[in-house]
């Protein structure tokens, strides 16, 4: 008699063809039905899109912003600096001669500007002004080689009064960033201490900075 062989695993009916030997039709699952947006989630989306948009808008004016009084910032301290070198040198501007007590005595900050540069607000008024040559040739520019070569959006102005230990300058700046008639101030001041050394507060006021 011939043994029977068992069949190998290749010759082994697969459970997926156990339909096709017993005669059953073959059955094909439909795919699921792929699902679309909602009016409600659509209007989401598009309110969150919205919000996000703004938000970065914001930033963007907000660092703009911020970019222009840093310069404001930056003017008035080199400004205060200048003055405060001045005050500290001015002793060789005293008669020859004046002892030296005496002559830190009679230290003093550059005059007063006349007029703030520019002269008029409305030059930058929402604006910049391109300041020439003439603008700083004046006092109290001239004496402490201040300029600016760039346009500027603030218009600047120097105040000084008192000599000696009660000497004292205040440097401003003024603008108007987005034309809408509300001006921003800057203040800086600097006075001598006890030993007639001109230093500049390190406290700026800040009225209205970002309008």
């Amino acid at each position: 008699m011939c043994a029977l062989e068992a069949p190998t695993a290749e010759q082994q009916p697969k459970a997926s063809d156990a339909h096709l030997m017993v005669g059953l039709p073959t059955v094909h699952r439909p795919s699921a039905p792929q699902r679309g947006f909602t009016l409600p989630e659509v209007l989401n989306f598009v309110g969150l899109a919205a919000i996000l948009g703004a938000l970065a808008m914001y930033g963007v004016a907000r660092y703009l912003r911020h970019s222009k009084t840093a310069e404001a910032i930056g003017s008035t301290a080199a400004i205060a600096q200048a003055a405060c070198a001045y005050y500290n040198q001015s002793d060789s501007l005293q008669p020859a001669g004046t002892k030296p007590d005496a002559a830190k005595a009679m230290r003093h900050f550059p005059p007063s500007s006349r007029a703030s540069v520019p002269a008029s607000l409305d030059d930058v008024r929402g604006k910049r002004y391109q300041s020439g040559i003439g603008d700083w040739s004046t006092s109290p520019w001239l004496e402490m080689g201040f300029k600016i070569s760039t346009p500027q959006f603030y218009a600047y102005s120097f105040d000084s009064r008192g000599s000696g230990p009660t000497a004292q300058a205040t440097i401003e700046a003024h603008g108007d960033l987005d034309g809408n008639g509300t001006t921003s101030t800057f203040r800086t001041t600097c006075e001598p201490d006890p030993s007639f050394t001109a230093k500049v507060n390190p406290a700026v006021q800040q009225i209205d900075a970002e309008e």
